[in-house]
């Protein structure tokens, strides 16, 4: 499906705080991870590494994140790679300032940080988020062209020279939004910028365009089965540029799968609002669960989004009696039926209640598992169970089936009360035995 596509909503960020670029570290660091991303436009919000931010008035407002800049060095007389790490810092115009400008070197925030400035006209990398900025990473990495000039809309080919492109990932710590975007760098403002005194050949200031973005606001995505179910997924493009999307399907062990976005199940969303991508499947299935793929082309330059689907389905849980009132010796099977779960790990125990509080319960020692079945819309079902034994300490106990689950939030109980009473046989026959013998004494007069 080849869908054309223009410009990107903005999101509104109010949160004003006092900065101390105090708090940020310039260091280059070599290590094999790293992440990313953030906003420039009236004040200035900046997040340092202690969640510190500032304003400043009278300038458009900018929103500032920590980010890594992350790059490949090969290692001397090896041909393996190291990644090289160097602290620096994004900024990113703010939804609602208005106006196409180029942000002038004196209306910056000061700081010994090298500066990605993302500047006007650019599409919205922060599309729709509405997470703390806190809470978001960011790292940029360069984007190698092979020495090939990428014909993007608007911009002009050179015949000496390149642009320089980079991409940038943000995304939330907790796994909540992931966004990508790529930059480009202008010929004409490399050749103008200066080096500095900079690690690695970064420019104290290096001023990009983000002209593709594609994001999600939910990387994993919980479902059960037979259920509606929606991957979010959305774009941002300049509006001259054709941008096809496509979706696949990853399973461990298999080839990818393209999904048919229409005729069947799964379909696309209507492409309104703007850059809206997202995937509608209906009535899921089993073989519906993996990670999707969302991928956005434009003009050779292509983004992915990932996005996790798992299908949990919660168990149903019974015991075989609610209650037990036995005779001492008498024996009784307690069972405890565990069906139609999904996945199948799961964890199901018997435990002894104590009848006094603050004490924790016993857990039941010889407990049987049945040999698990499939059902044919896959999930999973077995039994435990422990043959009781009455004796009169379990007189007023309770036996609790436990069972824990990924599906549920909270452990499912199902609890069964034994009362015991003595043998009657046992009562007559202590009855019938003989008393004490009669103490004899003797008395003698004088």
């Amino acid at each position: 499906m080849r869908v054309e596509m223009g410009g990107s909503e903005d999101s509104g960020i109010t949160s004003v705080w006092p900065w101390q670029p105090a708090g940020w570290r310039s260091a280059v660091q070599v290590r094999s991870g790293g992440s990313c991303g953030a906003v420039p436009q009236l004040a200035v919000i900046t997040r340092t590494p202690n969640s510190i931010a500032s304003a400043y008035p009278g300038l458009r407002r900018i929103l500032q994140l920590p980010c890594m800049f992350e790059m490949k060095k090969n290692i001397p007389l090896s041909s393996k790679t190291e990644t090289v790490l160097l602290n620096i810092r994004l900024l990113l115009p703010v939804a609602g300032a208005g106006g196409a400008q180029r942000l002038q070197t004196e209306s910056l925030p000061a700081g010994n940080l090298p500066s990605f400035i993302v500047q006007e006209p650019s599409v919205n990398i922060l599309q729709h988020t509405d997470e703390d900025i806190n809470m978001l990473d960011c790292r940029i990495s360069p984007y190698f062209t092979a020495n090939t000039q990428i014909l993007w809309p608007g911009r002009k080919v050179k015949a000496h020279g390149l642009d320089t492109w980079f991409t940038c990932t943000i995304e939330h710590a907790a796994g909540k939004y992931t966004a990508t975007a790529f930059l480009v760098q202008g010929h004409e403002d490399r050749e103008h910028q200066t080096p500095g005194q900079l690690h690695q050949g970064i420019a104290e200031q290096t001023r990009v365009s983000a002209v593709l973005a594609a994001r999600t606001r939910l990387p994993r995505v919980r479902t059960a089965l037979g259920k509606d179910v929606v991957l979010d997924c959305a774009f941002a493009a300049d509006p001259r540029a054709a941008v096809a999307v496509r979706w696949a399907l990853r399973k461990k062990g298999r080839h990818e799968r393209y999904i048919a976005t229409s005729g069947g199940r799964a379909e696309m969303f209507p492409q309104e609002p703007r850059g809206n991508a997202s995937l509608l499947i209906r009535r899921v299935e089993l073989s519906d669960e993996g990670t999707y793929i969302c991928t956005v082309e434009a003009a050779a330059l292509v983004l992915e989004q990932a996005i996790q689907l798992q299908i949990t389905e919660k168990p149903t849980v019974t015991v075989n009696v609610n209650s037990l009132s036995l005779v001492e010796g008498e024996q009784q099977k307690l069972v405890c039926d565990v069906r139609n779960y999904y996945p199948a790990d799961i964890h199901v125990q018997w435990l002894r209640e104590p009848q006094s509080a603050g004490q924790l319960p016993d857990t039941v020692p010889n407990v049987l598992t049945s040999s698990h079945l499939r059902s044919s819309n896959g999930t999973y079902s077995f039994s435990r169970f422990f043959l009781l034994t009455a004796t009169l300490r379990d007189n007023g106990h309770t036996y609790t089936c436990r069972v824990e689950h990924s599906s549920l939030q909270a452990p499912i109980r199902r609890s069964i009360t034994v009362a015991v009473r003595e043998q009657t046989n046992k009562k007559q026959n202590n009855k019938n035995q003989p008393g004490p013998r009669p103490h004899l004494s003797q008395s003698f007069s004088f």
